[in-house]
């Protein structure tokens, strides 16, 4: 416990070293990955249509049951790609946020074919904050968009189950990172260079 980091550093405690990492360019990573966030589309999405119904039954109902004749299937795939667009940059400026209130400094952002991510790769963040970087979009979106559920125009629920759905299933892969750290001990290490997330802890 004598060399337990409290704050993000920029220095590799000598006594530590590398025990996991998690890599966007591994292909057997990636592909569970994918198969796993297919499975949270549906999962969340029955979660916040359960939750959109036991709010606003009527409205949400109405939703559900649109008719969706001419126009309108064009009309929802545009906005569900501008939707997307909007969650992914939403999603990341919040874990961007989360980086610089840990290290003080202007976090990294990129942009993958199939990805897009923040990070901090000159840090070593302790891994009781990292966990709340990696899970603060998955649940700072769903409390505000489950709050404004409850508050705005009918006409607009669909959106934001969208938004909500996107998001969420789109956090597989903090959740994964999330469960690779909880492994690790309390005083373990997590430096983020965005296609790789690479956790270190001590030898004691």
């Amino acid at each position: 416990m004598d060399h337990f980091v409290q704050h993000a550093t920029r220095s590799l405690p000598e006594n530590y070293v590398l025990r996991v990492r998690f890599s966007a360019r591994d292909q057997r990573t990636m592909l569970a990955i994918n198969a796993a966030g297919f499975v949270l589309l549906f999962l969340f999405g029955w979660l916040f249509i359960v939750a959109a119904l036991w709010l606003r039954p009527e409205d949400t109902t109405a939703v559900l049951s649109s008719n969706w004749g001419g126009w309108k299937p064009l009309a929802a795939i545009i906005g569900v790609l501008l939707l997307s667009g909007i969650t992914i940059y939403l999603h990341e400026a919040i874990h961007g946020l989360g980086f610089w209130l840990a290290t003080r400094t202007r976090p990294v952002f990129g942009m993958r074919s199939v990805y897009a991510y923040a990070a901090a790769p000159e840090w070593y963040i302790p891994r009781d904050p990292y966990l709340l970087i990696g899970l603060a979009p998955l649940l700072s979106i769903s409390i505000i968009g489950i709050f404004l559920i409850a508050f705005v125009p009918g006409m607009l629920i669909g959106p934001i189950l969208v938004v909500l759905v996107m998001n969420a299933s789109g956090a597989v892969g903090d959740l994964w990172v999330a469960v690779l750290l909880l492994r690790q001990p309390a005083d373990a290490l997590a430096c983020d260079c965005g296609e790789e997330v690479k956790i270190y802890a001590p030898v004691h």
